[in-house]
């Protein structure tokens, strides 16, 4: 008997001891996530990581720049992946470009770099056939399969002016989609 009160003593103690330890937890303030989104009304939806891209071009020598319309020949490749596509809405899929223009080549995107920024240099965007895509200009058309579709581009530097010089280059262009 004296046995079992001495179990029943232990094991009122430590459910005790163990309602002590849950009683102790401690919240501290983390911080906050933001969620946005969107709901369309079109044939495919766009990719989340298509949706805001940061594309990095390698350096060029400006000496590859040294005529106005000369290409540094460095195309960097990018996508716009397409999801959840339905070909019965739509066949084909086109992405027109824009941003702010070049003052000399209205067609490329003007490096707005700032402070420290390459002068007679812009940026030229190459649609999905590989041939110059001019800001404003649907780009030539992709047939739409079922499911997820990737859209490819690239960009490369442009001279619009004399020389080049070094600095840096940067532009932003936003993009919308062109349903058929």
């Amino acid at each position: 008997m004296k046995l079992n009160k001495i179990a029943y003593s232990l094991f009122i103690s430590g459910v005790l001891a163990g309602g002590a330890a849950q009683a102790a937890t401690t919240s501290v303030a983390g911080g906050s996530i933001n969620f946005e989104g969107q709901v369309v009304d079109a044939a495919c939806a766009i990719s989340a990581d298509s949706l805001n891209q940061t594309v990095i071009l390698d350096q060029v020598k400006a000496a590859k720049l040294a005529t106005a319309g000369q290409v540094a020949g460095q195309p960097v490749a990018f996508q716009i992946v397409l999801s959840d596509c339905d070909s019965a809405v739509s066949q084909n899929a086109a992405v027109t470009f824009s941003g702010q223009a070049d003052a000399t080549s209205a067609d490329t995107l003007a490096n707005t770099a700032g402070a420290g920024a390459a002068t007679n240099v812009a940026l030229q965007l190459y649609g999905p056939d590989g041939q110059k895509l001019p800001l404003g200009t649907a780009s030539s058309a992709v047939t739409l399969n079922e499911g997820t579709n990737t859209l490819p581009f690239s960009v490369d530097y442009i001279a619009t002016g004399a020389a080049a010089t070094a600095g840096s280059v940067a532009a932003t262009a936003t993009f919308s989609m062109n349903y058929s």
